[in-house]
């Protein structure tokens, strides 16, 4: 753990390299994996795949957590030499349509031969047959919402019900044989569809009741917040398990005397905010030769990244006029107090 590393003695490139790495493991993202690991278990169990919807606005950390299981659920060769890819991420984000979907699947599975000439229905067919023979259990749509972006005219209730059968067909088709007459469980394929709160429509059980049927996980991603006793506490212990993790011997205090109140201020509770504002603010205090974080620190980080941070709160099309507030004083002198040192052994938990 980072509290057991004399970091002052350390070089300052492996100080600043160590900030690229920071990990604090959040409750959510254990759950999630949870929930991903019985998918893949409960499609040798059931005659039909059990998926999932993962939302959270943009920012809280979503594709971080499903390429981290992605890292963990590795692509292997058995004994014969075949490829046994048992988890696969695909991001959709420039992928409006199902055909556009299924070649992003074939990239992902490492066929690209014969992508663009080929229709939907043909290239939805080969990635079953991939998916299938390279054993695929679990296959990962992130920002699947942008399915429902569509540069022609074509209503968003069409293309969610577009999309809707499209998943549904490939997640549960099966090859029936006289010898399989109901096919076999390899076909069932889950799907968990990852983004923001717009995949809701696609598996709407009024509107699209098939698909609504074979997704009965639902699993969303708050951002942090501060406001309640629990949310407060929620969100101040995960910046002391932050706090652990930097590359200086001593706590920055990020959780103590009204800074987490500041933190959230200037980012929302969002995650990829507090990554952008702390990491710079750590990388400063490093090059400048502090001890840990201070306010003026906080303030340059803002200020030096603010169209950076703007531009993120501009994305999600959800959330309407976000600004970036610095509510850090701009740096007059340096505390004269010391701050508290780590103690060796402390885990976050």
């Amino acid at each position: 753990m980072s509290d057991d590393i004399p970091w002052s003695q350390m070089p300052q490139d492996i100080r600043l390299q160590h900030l690229g790495k920071l990990f604090v493991e959040r409750d959510i993202e254990t759950q999630i994996a949870s929930m991903l690991d019985r998918m893949r278990q409960s499609r040798r169990i059931y005659d039909e795949p059990r998926n999932a919807v993962i939302t959270g606005e943009t920012g809280v950390g979503k594709s971080k957590i499903f390429a981290r299981y992605l890292a963990a659920n590795p692509t292997r060769r058995d004994d014969d030499g075949n490829i046994v890819r048992p988890v696969i991420l695909v991001d959709i984000r420039h992928s409006s349509s199902p055909r556009a979907v299924a070649q992003s699947i074939l990239k992902g599975l490492g066929i690209t031969k014969g992508l663009q000439a080929a229709n939907v229905t043909d290239l939805a067919r080969q990635a079953k047959y991939n998916l299938v023979r390279q054993r695929v259990e679990l296959v990962m749509l992130d920002e699947f919402h942008n399915t429902l972006t569509d540069a022609g005219n074509i209503r968003e209730e069409t293309r969610s019900n577009r999309i809707a059968e499209w998943v549904k067909d490939l997640c549960k088709t099966k090859d029936r044989t006289p010898e399989w007459p109901d096919g076999t469980q390899d076909e069932n394929i889950p799907f968990a569809m990852i983004g923001t709160r717009k995949v809701l429509n696609i598996v709407n059980a009024n509107q699209n009741p098939e698909l609504a049927s074979l997704t009965p996980f639902n699993i969303s991603i708050p951002r942090y917040r501060f406001e309640g006793q629990e949310g407060i506490k929620e969100f101040e212990a995960f910046l002391q398990k932050l706090d652990n993790e930097l590359p200086f011997d001593d706590f920055s205090g990020l959780a103590k005397g009204g800074l987490a109140e500041k933190i959230h201020i200037a980012t929302y509770g969002l995650l990829r905010q507090i990554h952008h504002l702390i990491t710079y603010a750590a990388e400063l205090a490093i090059v400048e030769g502090d001890a840990g974080i201070r306010e003026h620190h906080l303030h340059r980080s803002i200020e030096d990244q603010r169209n950076l941070l703007q531009s993120n709160l501009l994305v999600d099309e959800d959330e309407k006029g976000r600004v970036v507030v610095n509510p850090f004083p701009a740096p007059i002198l340096s505390s004269a107090k010391g701050p508290a040192r780590k103690k060796s052994g402390w885990k976050a938990e």
